[in-house]
């Protein structure tokens, strides 16, 4: 779990802080760490709510720019990790609200193996890993974003309404839908699994 957005403490910001300044002076070597040490959290950010797909990297694209050209704007209130994950956040949230009004004007007569492109695992194929990645590109958009800001980047519930534009008691029916839908796949997914180590003990000579 990840800790909370409002991290305690100093926490290395005072580090954070010069690096961000190095780099607005246009010093390269602090340039080139501080985009080592932004990319692996936009990745996950992106990958988390977005899925392994071609959006996500997208995502982390745009995210990246909107992180370099607001650096000027940080000033050590919330941890760099925080402020980080907040933009990325924000990108993927815009970029799944504009795919989702994008199917929706496409309709009935859309190309499904298209609009599932995104639900599909690197390789193509359906989705089957019991990663809890795999489980997350499962669920409805909708859910997986709730569970994710909730679970996995630890905003609160209002902070997330704030996020998504939506009610708070539409962003809890998310996450007990979200939370539930995960229990049964999981659940699913373990029967399945068991009945199939049955079988090979069957079929074992």
């Amino acid at each position: 779990m990840e800790r909370s957005p409002r991290d305690a403490g100093n926490d290395g910001r005072d580090e954070e802080l010069a690096l961000v300044a190095a780099a607005l002076r246009g010093e390269l070597p602090a340039q080139r760490a501080l985009v080592d040490r932004v990319l692996p959290q936009l990745r996950a950010v992106a990958t988390a709510l977005l899925g392994r797909s071609a959006d996500a990297d997208d995502a982390v694209q745009i995210a990246l720019m909107r992180v370099l050209d607001g650096l000027a704007s940080w000033r050590g209130e919330a941890s760099l990790r925080h402020w980080v994950r907040r933009v990325g956040a924000n990108v993927c949230l815009r970029l799944s609200e504009q795919n989702r009004r994008h199917a929706r004007a496409v309709g009935d007569d859309a190309d499904l193996d298209a609009l599932d492109d995104g639900a599909r695992s690197d390789d193509g194929g359906a989705l089957t890993s019991s990663s809890v990645q795999a489980y997350l590109d499962r669920l409805p958009p909708a859910q997986r974003e709730a569970v994710v800001l909730r679970h996995a980047l630890g905003y609160s519930v209002e902070e997330i309404a704030g996020l998504t534009q939506t009610a708070v008691g539409t962003v809890k029916s998310r996450l007990l839908s979200g939370r539930e839908a995960l229990r049964k796949l999981i659940r699913r997914d373990e029967a399945v699994d068991d009945l199939a180590a049955g079988l090979r003990r069957r079929v074992q000579p």
